[in-house]
């Protein structure tokens, strides 16, 4: 009987010790429930567990640097290994989507990170690229690239890249910024001269039939896209009438702020300066 006692006393301890292969195959599971559900309230709970999941798992320092290779979801960490983002999105049968992104900063003193969740917030508010956000207030998006750009002090400030499955008519892509000053972050900065206008992020919407690229470009300091246009112009500001033109558009890195240029000649970049972006709506 006593030995009975002990051996659950030792597999209760197994049980409860933290193994971060653990972690990931668990939200391996989780995600893979969630890529077949075809219930809203279903993948609702299927979300709370994996959010609940990586929460448990943040008093371990070595999630930072874990690769987490198998799971389908952004699993950025910035080239200063400063930050790192853990983002998934979740798909409703109506054609909108909800999206989850939790950001590790990291602290070489302590030798371990402090973090973050992005709640969204923040689909259809007026005047979105000219407005700061915060983390209770975030314009979700599923990141794709982090660009490291000035530091002053204690703050960093990053561009990212992310995408927006919007509706059942129109996807976006969201050039946006996000500073870390100690324990606060700010989304949104002073940083895009769009077109002669300054805005805190840019947004590119356009229709779903269609694919819109934006590249970020390191060895030219650049992010290239594709220029959009209605087909007719009577449809101007109808975004679900949106798609490429044909031409291609530029924002470039000059002096710490991202400067728009139009009518760029797209053959000087070569597509080994930047790794393939997938379409997260085709993703299985």
């Amino acid at each position: 009987m006593r030995f009975i006692v002990l051996a659950f006393i030792f597999w209760s301890i197994r049980s409860q010790a933290f193994s971060v292969e653990q972690t990931e195959e668990k939200l391996l599971y989780l995600h893979n429930k969630l890529a077949a559900s075809i219930d809203d309230a279903i993948s609702d709970s299927i979300c709370a567990a994996m959010r609940q999941t990586w929460i448990t798992s943040f008093e371990h320092a070595e999630v930072f640097d874990y690769p987490f290779d198998r799971l389908k979801f952004c699993t950025l960490i910035s080239k200063d290994h400063h930050i790192r983002l853990l983002n998934w999105n979740l798909p409703y049968r109506d054609g909108t989507y909800k999206y989850f992104c939790f950001m590790l900063v990291w602290d070489d003193k302590i030798k371990h990170f402090t973090w973050h969740e992005l709640q969204d917030s923040m689909h259809e508010p007026e005047k979105l690229e000219s407005r700061f956000l915060n983390s209770e207030k975030w314009l979700g998006a599923l990141y794709f690239e982090i660009i490291p750009m000035t530091k002053k002090g204690k703050s960093s400030t990053y561009t990212l890249l992310g995408w927006d499955g919007k509706d059942n008519l129109t996807t976006r892509k969201i050039i946006d910024a996000i500073t870390i000053n100690g324990d606060k972050i700010r989304l949104g900065a002073n940083l895009f001269d769009y077109e002669g206008d300054i805005r805190k992020r840019v947004i590119l919407e356009y229709s779903n039939d269609v694919s819109a690229s934006v590249k970020y470009y390191p060895k030219k300091n650049c992010i290239v896209m594709d220029h959009l246009s209605p087909k007719s112009p009577m449809m101007q500001g109808i975004y679900a009438d949106y798609g490429p033109d044909g031409s291609y558009c530029m924002l470039q890195l000059k002096k710490d702020k991202w400067e728009f240029v139009d009518m760029i000649d797209v053959s000087q970049f070569s597509e080994d300066d930047n790794r393939p972006y997938r379409d997260p709506r085709k993703l299985k």
